[in-house]
């Protein structure tokens, strides 16, 4: 494939842990071109980049010079959101790994994405399996009525619970709208540790060295229980699904959210 048929991207959050993993797997597919890496650090302030790319400060000045068909961005809602408006109006697809959007944030990049006539996706997790935990749990869902979930993430993470485990629990209230059984305690020594409650759901997080990341949904029932996980070893885990999002994406209208529905689940 030449490189004027190649998907130009541009990565957006370049600095961080992930988006070093995202400059690498663009690098080396052979139908994408790496473009720009764009992080609001100045480079002469970083450990070197592990790939050689154009490198802005300034997400517009990335866009117009690079002309990006597409951007990957890990980085936080408080730089994702307002960059990815700028993205669209350059013609850039956004690919947001970043999770903590609002549903009025989430609508209004919708809007934007209409508006530009261009696709976009959204997503909590990128990890193949992490989706099809989602996925497995959503099946089981209306054959049980007590559900807790637990998510467990390396000290530097900063949400909780993990934008993976919301989506999980949305997934679940889908396929079980009514709410599920929850006993809280009569008494209760130590607040919160029945942990967060989402319809009937309790949602558990813990956050320590020694981790990455980790998700597991166990159903409780009349003499069964059913517990699926999934473990996250490292951050290569979420290439295969960011490369098969910026694929995709060229072919989308609007803003999808998940990556479940690119994968036909």
């Amino acid at each position: 494939m030449t490189n004027a048929q190649t998907i130009k991207v541009a990565v957006h959050g370049a600095a961080g842990r992930v988006g070093r993993e995202v400059l690498r797997a663009v690098n080396a597919a052979p139908d994408m071109t790496l473009v720009a890496a764009i992080d609001r650090i100045p480079q002469n302030q970083l450990e070197a980049l592990p790939v050689s790319v154009p490198y802005y400060t300034d997400a517009r000045d990335g866009y117009m010079a690079a002309q990006a068909d597409v951007v990957v961005d890990f980085s936080v809602s408080a730089a994702s959101f307002p960059m990815i408006p700028l993205a669209l109006a350059a013609g850039t697809r956004p690919v947001i790994g970043t999770t903590g959007f609002t549903e009025d944030q989430i609508a209004y990049l919708d809007a934007q994405c209409q508006e530009h006539h261009l696709g976009g996706l959204l997503a909590p997790n990128f990890t193949i399996g992490a989706v099809l935990l989602g996925t497995l749990a959503a099946m089981a869902a209306p054959y049980f009525d007590y559900v807790d979930i637990y998510e467990e993430h390396h000290e530097m993470k900063v949400d909780a619970p993990s934008g993976t485990a919301i989506g999980i629990a949305k997934s679940i209230h889908d396929a079980h709208p009514e709410a599920f059984e929850h006993n809280d305690p009569t008494r209760e020594p130590l607040p919160g540790t029945r942990g967060g409650n989402y319809n009937g759901m309790s949602i558990h997080s813990s956050r320590m060295p020694g981790r990455m990341a980790h998700h597991q949904v166990t159903f409780g029932g009349p003499g069964q229980t059913l517990t699926l996980r999934h473990d996250t070893n490292n951050r290569e885990c979420y290439m295969p699904g960011v490369l098969l999002a910026v694929r995709k994406v060229m072919g989308l209208q609007g803003l999808t959210v998940g990556l479940d529905k690119l994968m036909g689940l």
